[in-house]
């Protein structure tokens, strides 16, 4: 039951970030973008975990989470230059 959460999970995760990278209204600019993109390719991975990736079909639960953070890292800062730098 878990690695069906495990899977939905993942298969919300890559096509949010599909969505987010390949939508023309939002600005991710590099950093958005990089992140998305290795979210989605750990996404992949966690859901398929193929033999042949070796070492990333291991870890990429460790990648998945950095790159999460990353996102956040990014998302705040937008959202800090949006909210908080336009009110000064």
């Amino acid at each position: 039951m878990i690695q069906l959460i495990n899977s939905l999970a993942n298969l919300v995760l890559l096509m949010f970030c599909l969505w987010a990278v390949l939508n023309k209204h939002l600005e991710t600019q590099v950093l958005g973008t990089s992140a998305l993109s290795l979210v989605a390719l750990t996404s992949f991975v966690n859901i398929m975990r193929p033999d042949a990736f070796g070492f990333w079909s291991e870890q990429s639960e460790v990648v998945s989470n950095v790159a999460v953070a990353i996102l956040a890292i990014w998302f705040w800062r937008r959202w800090h230059q949006c909210n908080c730098l336009g009110k000064r």
